[in-house]
């Protein structure tokens, strides 16, 4: 199973931008698990497996446009496609002198720009120190979600895609950084305890797919809870970061018509300039609660999630789904309800700014303000069938309802925004893993 990876992504990034404290720590673990690596090979185990998913989704929709998380790439006008499902990735381990490993994991899916530093997703030096103890250092998993570990390994989850109101919004799968976790058992009680500390730094589009936006979670920090009982087991995580990004850099031009033009014009200018600039260093909060059950038989999976920040373009709100399976030998079918409700108020303007000249960027702030937000639910009923081993194919619909101006999730002109929406998504996948 890929539920871990590791050495060398950080090295590109650091040699390409301005040097700053976790590049030079990425490049030095970097340099240390190469001669590591280097030194022991002699005595290390290599462990080499993968995975693979061929997808097909379609929502016979001409101007909106299906995405399965974020950081893809996005095009209104696609329908019929292979690329919001379908990925590949490989993954190399090496265990040596009885306490360390090294692993790398590189995976191929749909994205904004295609660079090898994002390709590979994670990467770690771990050390076991005493047995339950784990320390890892490099590229890991961001742990603040029920399928942190292999979110990308479709063959691990019963639906052919995570629920997308849970999880298409979250933009991180990994930071740069480390984490100290820590497991027992006492009688039929498994415990697990984590920390996670780093940097991420996802590449997401805007929603027509014409401007890219380099983003940057800063302070990135992660505690996790987990508890398994018998057929049980339940989650309890929290995170925080403080988000950035390049898109934002509208506040000296507000301030620029602020000062320079006259009236409700430059009061409105004023407002939104302040609205972006109070966003500087807010952190996002997320807190996640998950319980699943499996019997061999029936399946139950529950995951709910809060979302708060004083952020302009990170949405708010709660967000969770109910989901439920039964195994008829290596047939599964399955039926899902996922929502997202936004407390988030659209930025309504009714100050003409037509002879001002600053207009279109007025029109770019609150696109951007609005462009975050998410109101929609789902239903969706599917079917796995294992027909081999290691190898399952899935087929699955979705009927989504998504209120007006609130398309985040979804790749779209600003026209099409404008009108509630309902989507049926079909979707056809064969998951394999090796």
């Amino acid at each position: 199973m890929i539920l871990s990876l590791p050495i060398k992504p950080i090295v590109f990034r650091a040699l390409s931008k301005r040097t700053g404290v976790h590049h030079l720590l990425a490049l030095s673990v970097l340099v240390v698990a190469v001669l590591v690596s280097f030194h022991a090979k002699a005595q290390s185990s290599f462990q080499f497996s993968g995975f693979a998913t061929l997808g097909l989704t379609s929502e016979k929709e001409g101007d909106i446009g299906f995405l399965r998380d974020g950081s893809q790439s996005r095009h209104p006008n696609r329908d019929l496609s292979v690329f919001p499902d379908s990925s590949a990735g490989v993954q190399l381990s090496s265990s040596f002198a009885d306490q360390w490993r090294a692993t790398t994991q590189v995976v191929y899916r749909d994205r904004p720009r295609y660079r090898l530093d994002e390709a590979i997703e994670l990467a770690f030096l771990a050390y076991q120190p005493v047995s339950g103890l784990d320390l890892r250092l490099g590229r890991v998993a961001v742990d603040m979600f029920q399928l942190s570990d292999y979110r990308r390994v479709d063959y691990a989850n019963l639906w052919a895609r995570p629920p997308t109101e849970v999880y298409a919004w979250i933009l991180p799968s990994a930071l740069d950084g480390g984490d100290i976790a820590y497991s027992f058992s006492r009688d039929t009680r498994f415990w697990r305890i984590k920390l996670q500390y780093g940097n991420s730094e996802p590449t997401l589009e805007y929603p027509d797919g014409s401007v890219l936006i380099e983003t940057k979670f800063n302070d990135f920090l992660v505690g996790t809870l987990t508890l398994g009982i018998d057929e049980w087991r339940m989650r309890l995580s929290y995170s925080q970061a403080s988000p950035e990004s390049s898109a934002l850099d509208l506040i000296s031009g507000l301030t620029q018509a602020g000062a320079l033009v006259s009236g409700p014009v430059s009061d409105e200018a004023k407002l939104l300039a302040k609205t972006f600039s109070d966003t500087e260093g807010a952190q996002a909060r997320y807190t996640q609660i998950s319980v699943g059950y499996d019997n061999g038989d029936w399946l139950i999976d529950t995951e709910f999630a809060k979302i708060t920040t004083a952020h302009a373009i990170i949405p708010t709100g709660i967000a969770g789904y109910v989901s439920i399976g039964h195994r008829f030998d290596g047939i599964t079918p399955y039926a899902v309800y996922a929502r997202f409700d936004s407390d988030q108020d659209l930025y309504v303007s009714d100050v003409d700014w037509s002879a001002s000249g600053y207009q279109p960027l007025r029109d770019s702030a609150i696109a951007i303000l609005n462009g975050v937000q998410i109101e929609q639910s789902s239903y969706t009923l599917g079917m796995r069938w294992d027909i081999a081993p290691k190898m399952a194919l899935k087929a699955q619909w979705d009927r989504t309802y998504i209120e007006k101006e609130k398309f985040a999730l979804w790749a779209h002109s600003n026209d099409r925004a404008l009108d509630d929406t309902t989507v049926d998504v079909f979707s056809f996948a064969l998951n394999v893993v090796f």
